[in-house]
């Protein structure tokens, strides 16, 4: 099943897409400094991928909410399980070969895609086998158990890290207690014990990180907004595989600074910027270079994604690393769907509504995604309730046969034509 020569063929292919747009950017004045950054920081972090077993490094494949500060400190290669699998299949072309294989496997399409495309990746080899799988409970079911299901295909061991709903005294003990557990399964696997304090830089550089993220998305509430929607997936992998990472505060620093230098100079992203958007759940990753059209046809540019680019309150102690670890893990934007539904994700929407003084709002209904689907009918509820209206779109985030890009180019363009009359 792994055979050598495809896995490195795979990783090598996604190391040398992200080579060649980095080269495409350097040479483009049109591109910016921050995003020739984030194209060299994903090309070294799949180069990590690739040279980890030839430096004689752990790999760690870890779903999403797992604290990868962890695994930097104690010098373990992450292998960031749902946006590796993106990745894979968009910039090798082959999320149909990930999917069809998926299917092989017994897994229904009910099931998250990007949780079938990352069991199809390793039934055909395409990733690297991991020395050990870390998962959680959050985001939501699929990632419960599809943790257990990598760790049955790799043969590897795992340790799964038991979430709580809420954000009490207990609670956070018990997270405290469930991180504590994972350091000592880590040490035990690898023989490497954690670097102290290596960790408590990382959750200092984190802490400056989450500053930053909160900073740009204060600047994003300027009209005309100074960031083009189609770089939200840059922020989400900003936090997503860079937590504590050097590279990752030098990419947003140089963003806040280009981003700042606009406002100043009432810079837009599009002319005329007639209707501002906000962004609900998650847009389908093949589509990314059509809605980075939609500004330019239709003038509606999405200025907030209050789910995912939205910090909660709080801040990070180095003098306690795992506690602060915990606390990051509830000051996650994504936190506000998880557990009881009620204010924590209501009033953030209502009140993202107000302060980015939005005109309407998308909502990319992923149809494996039982969670975010389930919450839709509340967020149209609460979005009319305050004169906003929303457009759902039906997709998959990796199966471009469930919606096509001209059905979304034909839904937005009515959207966009209600706005209009209003």
């Amino acid at each position: 099943m792994f055979s050598s020569t495809r896995i490195k063929s795979r990783i090598e292919t996604l190391v040398r897409s992200c080579q060649v747009i980095e080269r495409m950017n350097r040479n483009s004045p049109e591109v910016s400094n921050s995003e020739n950054l984030y194209y060299h920081l994903l090309t070294e972090y799949f180069s990590n991928i690739l040279n980890a077993k030839k430096h004689g490094k752990p790999l760690a494949l870890h779903t999403v909410f797992v604290p990868a500060e962890i695994l930097y400190a104690m010098d373990i290669v992450p292998i960031h399980a749902e946006t590796t699998t993106w990745m894979t299949a968009i910039l090798t072309g082959e999320e149909s070969d990930v999917l069809a294989e998926s299917a092989k496997m017994g897994l229904a399409t009910e099931i998250c895609s990007a949780h079938r495309g990352l069991a199809g990746a390793y039934g055909l080899g395409y990733l690297p086998k991991p020395d050990m799988v870390l998962w959680s409970s959050l985001q939501c079911d699929n990632t419960s158990k599809s943790g257990e299901l990598l760790m049955d295909i790799n043969h590897s061991p795992g340790f799964f890290i038991d979430h709580p709903f809420g954000y009490t005294t207990h609670e956070n003990d018990y997270l405290v207690q469930e991180l504590q557990d994972l350091i000592k399964f880590v040490e035990k696997q690898t023989g490497t014990r954690m670097n102290w304090s290596r960790l408590s830089e990382t959750v200092a550089l984190m802490d400056r990180q989450i500053e930053l993220s909160r900073d740009i998305a204060r600047l994003r509430q300027s009209v005309p907004t100074p960031f083009a929607p189609k770089r939200f997936f840059e922020l989400l992998m900003n936090h997503y595989l860079f937590p504590g990472q050097p590279q990752a505060i030098e990419y947003l620093e140089t963003l806040k600074s280009e981003m700042s230098e606009k406002v100043q100079k009432g810079q837009a992203v599009v002319q005329p910027e007639r209707f501002r958007l906000m962004t609900l759940l998650v847009p389908p990753m093949y589509s990314l270079r059509f809605l980075s059209q939609i500004p330019q046809e239709h003038g509606a540019v999405s200025v907030v994604e209050p789910l995912f680019s939205l910090w909660n309150e709080g801040r990070l102690d180095p003098s306690q690393p795992i506690n602060s670890i915990a606390r990051k893990i509830f000051m996650f934007p994504e936190m506000c769907m998880y557990g009881q539904l009620g204010d924590r994700i209501t009033g953030k929407i209502v009140q993202s509504a107000k302060e980015y003084r939005v005109d309407g709002a998308i909502c990319y209904a992923h149809i494996g995604c039982r969670q975010a689907s389930g919450i839709i009918k509340v967020l149209k509820d609460i979005l009319n309730a305050i004169d906003v209206p929303m457009l759902t779109i039906d997709c998959d985030i990796l199966d471009s046969t469930v919606t096509s890009e001209e059905e979304m180019r034909n839904k937005i363009a009515q959207f966009v034509e209600l706005l209009e009359e209003r």
